[in-house]
């Protein structure tokens, strides 16, 4: 997660300066330092919203559930329903 909001950090810094870079040379529209900073850093925060989501998507895709299905066979550690017995401890 940490490589992908540095990647698109580095990214919108290179291409919102060369963005502002071109308008101010072609149209002669200067775009101030604290609005390209503002863009930059919103793209990068919408990274780590998106890149935070993926992982915990890929994160919650790999966890096991802890109750198993009434279909699956009990695991070893388990005994079988017809070997449990609920005595009260009174015959």
């Amino acid at each position: 997660m940490k490589k992908a909001v540095w990647t698109a950090f580095l990214a919108s810094l290179v291409i919102i300066n060369a963005l502002a870079w071109l308008a101010e040379h072609f149209t002669d529209v200067s775009v101030p330092m604290p609005y390209r900073l503002t863009v930059v850093l919103g793209i990068t925060l919408i990274t780590l919203v998106f890149a935070g989501a993926a992982a915990l998507v890929t994160q919650a895709e790999e966890e096991v559930p802890l109750t198993r299905n009434d279909n699956s066979p009990p695991s070893p550690s388990e005994p079988a329903a017809d070997e449990t017995r609920h005595d009260s401890g009174r015959h």
